[in-house]
Formats: structure tokens, C-alpha cells, sequence
């Protein structure tokens, strides 16, 4: 059983981004950033927080209870795994994963999928927590006592855009935001090229054409 597939743990996670209402302004603007046009799919949509804002109608989650939610917000959902997605080969324009490939058990499996079903020119964008970022590192001392981060593996830069490349994706760009503690954030923050200073990065890549 998941940690998501509890109503309460679910509610909290919802709950998270009307705590820190900066934290999750600043994440949907860097995406945005780097998000393509066409039609695309987020890989472990939740409860369909970032899908809304990001104007992205469609994606897949193996949490029943996080789906509920993400269907009250008008995405058309799939429950099931991001390994197998009932999609032919290039179907999207683009996918998009934020904040799940650290709760993937198979990660290669998933960005092998994505890989499938994004079409020759395609891209993929990943949002996530840098494991070498203050928050990272921070987020890695509490996953014992975390609800949420003891299923958690958090990757660096690095090691995602070398997941990326095995699969057969080239990245293209990388940017950054969140800089200084959650705690602190108070507006919002632009984002940066790059990474390395901030704890939310979102790395983009692309699907050679045949």
C-alpha cells in the first residue's frame, strides 16, 4: 500500500501547497518555462495541482484517492502506473513529471514508457527535488521520520539527466528556483538557468526525430 493511497496523507498533501503558496507559484513558473506546446500527459498527476495550472488535461496516477481530487479539477485521468500507459507509440507531444520520479520504484522503466508514447521531436520535462540542494538534503535527514519521504529517493541533477540520456532523451535545458529554506520563501522567485543553487529543478529533453 501506498502512502498515497490514504484519504488523511492525501488531504495533507493537498494541504502542503496552501502552506507554502510561494514554494508552489514558483515551481508552476519554472515548468512553465520549459513546457512545449502541444498536446501532453503528466506521468503521476496527483491530485491534478500542477496538471490545472499548467493547462495539461490529461495523465495517470496509481492513486485511486489522489485521482478523486484530480477528477473534481476536470482532468481526464488513468489509474495505473507510469510503466505501462494505454497509449500508442508517439502519442504526445510531450510528457511531464514533477515531484514523482523520487517516488518511482522503477524509474527507467517509467521514462522508457514516456519514451514510447512521446512522438519523434518530442520532449519530456522533470520537475524535481534536487537529493544536493539544502531542501534535498534536508528532505534525506527526515526520511525516517517522514510520512511521506521514508518511499522517497531523491536523484541529483546528474543522475537524472543520465537516466534521461539511457533512455534515449538529449537534454536540452535545465533551470532552478527555491533558493533558501522552504520556511523562508515569501514571494515569489524567478527562476535561473542551470543548477546547483536551487532545490527545485526542472530539466528538459528531447526525442530525436527518425
Amino acid at each position: 500500500m501506498s502512502v498515497f493511497d490514504s484519504v488523511q496523507n492525501v488531504l495533507s498533501y493537498e494541504l502542503w501547497f496552501e502552506k507554502y503558496p510561494h514554494v508552489f507559484q514558483s515551481e508552476v513558473a519554472v515548468i512553465k518555462e520549459l513546457l512545449p506546446y502541444g498536446t501532453g500527459f503528466e506521468v503521476g498527476i496527483g491530485t491534478g495541482i500542477f496538471a490545472g495550472q499548467l493547462g495539461i488535461r490529461m495523465g495517470n496516477d496509481p492513486s485511486e484517492e489522489m485521482l478523486k481530487i484530480a477528477r473534481r479539477r476536470g482532468r481526464l485521468v488513468y489509474h495505473c502506473g507510469g510503466e505501462r500507459l494505454p497509449f500508442h507509440d508517439g502519442f504526445f507531444d510531450y510528457t511531464l513529471m514533477v515531484t514523482t520520479i523520487c517516488f518511482l520504484g522503477d524509474p527507467m522503466a517509467v521514462l522508457r514508457e514516456c519514451y514510447r508514447v512521446t512522438g519523434n521531436n518530442g520532449s519530456i520535462v522533470i520537475g524535481f527535488v534536487d537529493s544536493e540542494s539544502p531542501v534535498g538534503k534536508s528532505y534525506r535527514d527526515q526520511a525516517s521520520r517522514s510520512v511521506f519521504y521514508r518511499e522517497a529517493t531523491f536523484y541529483s541533477v546528474n543522475q537524472v539527466a543520465e537516466m534521461l540520456t539511457r533512455t534515449g532523451f538529449t537534454v536540452k535545458c535545465t533551470r532552478q528556483t527555491l533558493f533558501g529554506s522552504l520556511t523562508d520563501i515569501a514571494e515569489f522567485q524567478a527562476s535561473r538557468e542551470g543548477s546547483g543553487e536551487g532545490s527545485f529543478v526542472v530539466v528538459g529533453a528531447r526525442k530525436a526525430g527518425k
